[in-house]
């Protein structure tokens, strides 16, 4: 390029905007070059060099794509050298009358010629190739020490004829403005210019190799940039200055005084915007210019050959593409990708047969362009993410400059050719959502990994400056679960109130010690199956002495800033009135707790109950657990599409093959509610809808902020339940002047004010007195815990506090009117889908048992699946926008 196009290029922009765009590409390079300094000196780059460093900083996605793109650059630079090399040595053949089809045909033979044989020597002389550099270097020197001789001696006729008149001050004055001729401009020059600043990239292959990288790198490339930056605007410079833009080559014009004459009919054969070749013209022994030429050209072609196929070797063998790694298998002592020098062969041929040197540089100034872009965005990146492990030796950088270098030049690869800057951004967009999708398991600790945390920390602190409004409440949910494997349903449950609009912890307590790596694996293990299962969760375990303790401890510990848990779930103890694993005390002071903590409560009560660990099959669990996921359905989609099943299958959950039928129902219960049960896929194809279909019940009997509202209209909005109609239940008022059906009426309009769509609304009386039957049935319910006793030592049965005289005679008039919602609840909702009910409130000195006794009115004699819901008395409704 150096002799080939620089004259071209001086003639066409000018001797003033050839110097501006050799500083442009200087710029670029010298700027890129200290991000690459950083970058590379921040650890031990690996093999494939800059594919390596960009992976490895932004992740497989930026990292593959940028691969792909840094080899296809590689591979068509050695193109654009041949090419080059072709051109010489077709010229060469010409001028002694010899050829063998026509020039461009000419040149594409000799162009791959040279491309095999160089191939060929790379499998057998790396070694001698390597040594052969220092000797091209001297030949480029002993070339451009020519052309600058040669440009003082005077000049032959044949010369004169050709265009060089030597140093005059009308010539330099004359070439030093612009004159494009159709079809050039000032980017289609700078497209023909950068290739000659793309190897700065180099240095990053072999810093394993140096001493001091940090030092060696920067020093390196950044004096290579200005040795190569002064020879190109002191040769282009050189060569304008002594010779004419237009000449007719005839020294039959030269004589007449015409030889300029030919530019007005654009037939002028020679001069240095015409003779791609005038520098030979110019030098004193053209043969030495002819080996400068050579030697740039095949030495940079010997260098791309080989550099090329091993980045894409590196890219092969992370095994993060489909299909690839069959090219990433070495051969010999040296590892040598054979089979991705044979790739790189023939895609270096297919842009050898334009034969069209101009427009091969503009799409290899796009590939390196791409590359330096996503170089310096990898700095600005790893920088802004301030990340500890972010500690590069070469400190002279500036993240905010890697940024503008990196948008500069994707800005550039538009004005230079916006059809091959689509096509190679186009290239990485689609490599980038391959990769995204096919979930590599890679772990490379990238930038983009410790920006997430960061952006989360600042998030989270931001927060803390966000005063609440009741516009902004969303639930914020801890369940005590345990394990959520092992409460599917209690767990899918709570998922189907958040899904994408709030946080929900799995809070887990650890009565028995734990050591703290068994307990890292389950929290590792617990978040895969959350990830497979599409539950968008936090996991929290604590060890404690005992349930009610440890739920304590998560109550006041679970969250951070506000990001904490507003509403605490937990499942109905259905073993209450026998002895069990927990006592109604313990169960009673976990809801007091959270209430003292100004949390809403729910306890979900299903009669299959929650618990499926004998029908786990943990081993299996932890198989699938294990298996790489491709599929981006079976991940968890922030964006929330994943959960309602649109992009793929959730997996079922792992039990045993024989089961016994109250653990089959538990199972059947857990898969009901699961997310995404709206749409059932098969092999991709939408072959059922298991919405559930019926009726939510909401009974509203006590003003607690309005979630015993909120609750059942978010679980509406998304599958399972978004196929139930919606009825609401509310306290008969006393009519006003004779007025009927005015509670009806009110709410109503009151739900309409909420924006909260009911489909039918009835008012319910509970001041009407349970008959006899019904107490009777709760008397015959508390009977083996009532005790009249005053002494401390009569204060439990079989485990159980008990119901003293004094708790039934203060309680009375509230456990009538449960009893009564006992009645209704029958009459009204035992075939509901579900049904919502507020939750009475315990009170302190009072029987845990009996409180336990008033929950279970409201479940018992085969009701469906039901919420118990007690907000904190905190608004979460409100009627203004």
């Amino acid at each position: 390029m150096l002799f080939l196009r620089m004259a071209w290029m001086n003639a066409q922009a000018g001797m003033g905007l050839f110097l501006v765009i050799v500083l442009i590409g200087t710029v670029i390079a010298v700027l890129t070059s200290l991000s690459t300094s950083a970058i590379s000196t921040n650890g031990e780059i690996g093999n494939g060099g800059t594919y390596f460093m960009i992976s490895r900083s932004l992740g497989p996605e930026f990292g593959t794509a940028i691969g792909i793109i840094f080899t296809l650059a590689n591979v068509v630079n050695v193109s654009l050298n041949l090419q080059g090399f072709a051109e010489t040595v077709v010229d060469l053949l010409q001028e002694n009358h010899l050829g063998m089809i026509d020039r461009a045909n000419d040149m594409r033979i000799v162009g791959v010629l040279a491309l095999v044989a160089l191939t060929l020597f790379t499998f057998c002389g790396m070694e001698l190739a390597s040594k052969l550099q220092m000797v091209f270097f001297a030949i480029l020197l002993a070339a451009i020490v020519n052309i600058v001789v040669g440009s003082f001696l005077p000049a032959t006729l044949q010369q004169a004829a050709d265009g060089f008149v030597g140093y005059s001050a009308d010539n330099f004055k004359t070439n030093f403005a612009p004159a494009f001729q159709k079809g050039e401009s000032f980017m289609s020059v700078f497209g023909v210019f950068f290739p000659s600043v793309t190897g700065i990239l180099a240095g990053t292959s072999i810093t394993g190799d140096l001493r001091d990288p940090s030092g060696a790198i920067p020093k390196g490339t950044i004096i290579a940039i200005a040795f190569t930056s002064i020879s190109y605007i002191l040769v282009g410079w050189i060569t304008v200055s002594v010779t004419q833009r237009h000449a007719s080559g005839s020294i039959e014009d030269l004589l007449l005084g015409n030889l300029t004459d030919c530019a007005a009919a654009l037939t002028c054969a020679k001069g240095s915007i015409n003779d791609y070749h005038i520098m030979e013209v110019v030098a004193h022994f053209r043969w030495v210019l002819v080996a400068g030429i050579f030697a740039a050209t095949l030495s940079t072609s010997l260098g791309c050959i080989v550099f090329a196929p091993k980045i894409f070797q590196a890219v092969c063998r992370d095994k993060i593409l489909p299909y690839i790694p069959f090219f990433g298998k070495g051969y010999g002592k040296g590892d040598e990708p054979y089979r991705a020098y044979g790739l790189g062969t023939i895609i270096a041929v297919a842009f050898l047969m334009p034969s069209d040197l101009n427009f091969i540089s503009a799409i290899v100034s796009n590939f390196f362009l791409l590359t330096y872009a996503l170089v310096n965005y990898a700095t600005f990146n790893a920088s802004y993410s301030e990340s500890p492990g972010w500690r590069p030796t070469f400190r002279y950088y500036n993240k905010w400059l890697s940024l503008f270098t990196g948008a500069a030049c994707v800005v550039l690869m538009f004005f230079l050719h916006w059809i091959s800057a689509i096509i190679s951004i186009g290239l990485i967009f689609v490599v980038f959502i391959i990769v995204y999708h096919r979930k590599p398991t890679a772990n490379w600790g990238t930038s983009g990994q410790a920006n997430i945390f960061r952006s989360a920390l600042n998030d989270a602190l931001r927060l803390l400056r966000v005063e609440d409004h009741v516009k902004n409440y969303r639930c914020q949910i801890l369940v005590l679960s345990g394990l959520p494997c092992i409460r599917p349903g209690l767990v899918n449950f709570a998922h189907s109130i958040m899904r994408t609009t709030g946080m929900l912890i799995c809070g887990h307590v650890l009565v028995q010690n734990e050591t703290p790596e068994a307990r890292r694996t389950v929290a590792q293990e617990t978040y895969k199956w959350l990830r497979r299962m599409h539950i968008r969760a936090f996991y929290d375990s604590v060890t404690a002495r005992s349930f009610a303790d440890g739920a304590k401890a998560l109550i006041q510990m679970s969250g951070l800033g506000k990001m904490k848990p507003n509403v605490l779930l937990m499942g109905y103890s259905n073993g209450w009135a026998t002895a069990s694993e927990m006592s109604n005390e313990e169960y009673v002071s976990v809801i007091t707790t959270a209430f003292d903590h100004r949390l809403s409560v729910m306890i979900l009560y299903a009669k299959e109950g929650f618990d499926v660990s004998d029908a786990l099959n943990f081993d299996q669990l932890v198989v699938n657990n294990s298996i790489t996921r491709v599929n981006s359905g079976n991940d968890i989609d922030l964006s929330g599409r994943s959960d309602d099943g649109v992009t793929g299958n959730i997996a079922p959950l792992e039990v045993k093959d024989s089961l016994r039928p109250e653990m089959k129902a538990r199972v059947a219960f857990a898969e009901r509610l699961r997310p995404g049960r709206g749409h059932r896929f098969e092999n991709g194809k939408l072959v059922g809808d298991d919405k559930i279909v019926g009726e939510i019940h909401v009974w509203w009997l006590y003003d607690d902020g309005g979630l015993s509202l909120l609750v059942p209209y978010l679980l509406t909005r998304t599958s399972p339940w978004n196929g139930c109609k919606l009825k609401i239940f509310c306290l008969d008022g006393k009519p006003k002047d004779g007025e009927t059906g005015n509670t009806q009426q009110s709410m109503k309009a009151l739900l309409n004010k909420f924006r909260i769509q009911a489909d039918e609304v009835t008012a319910v009386d509970l001041d009407t007195p349970p008959s006899e039957e019904s107490i009777k049935w709760f008397n015959n319910l508390i009977e083996k815990f009532r005790s009249d006793s005053a002494n401390d030592k009569a204060k439990y049965h079989n485990g159980q506090e008990v119901i003293r005289d004094f708790d039934l005679l203060d309680l009375k008039e509230k456990t009538l009117r449960h009893i009564r919602l006992r009645e209704l609840l029958q009459q009204h909702s035992s075939n509901s889908s579900l049904n919502v009910v507020t939750m009475p409130l315990p009170r302190k000195n009072r029987s845990s048992t009996l409180y336990m006794a008033t929950l279970e009115l409201m479940v018992a004699g085969g009701m469906p699946t039901t919420l118990l819901i007690r907000g904190a008395h905190e608004n979460v409704l409100t009627y203004y926008c």
